[in-house]
């Protein structure tokens, strides 16, 4: 997926709160490239924006397309972190 159309208007809202506020920095982020999204943002140039590959931002905005809300959120991702050697 490219880009998100047509979100709600108590969804903007919720998404707009969620990326001022929310506890945790990545669903901060993919709030925010959601947003973005909407108002025209291509998948490439969100991984761009925000550091990521843009496998990363097809899977955020595809999973916003199935599930809305919930697939921002931390549930069910391990939270792993890279280690370099």
């Amino acid at each position: 997926m490219n880009h998100i159309e047509n979100i709600s208007a108590e969804d903007n809202l919720t998404l707009d709160s969620m990326k001022k506020i929310h506890a945790g920095y990545m669903p901060r982020m993919r709030s925010h490239s959601t947003l973005l999204s909407e108002t025209g943002f291509e998948a490439q140039e969100l991984s761009g924006i925000f550091g990521i590959c843009i496998q990363n931002t097809a899977l955020w905005l595809s999973g916003w397309a199935k599930s809305s809300m919930t697939a921002l959120l931390e549930i069910g991702r391990t939270n792993k972190t890279n280690v370099v050697n």
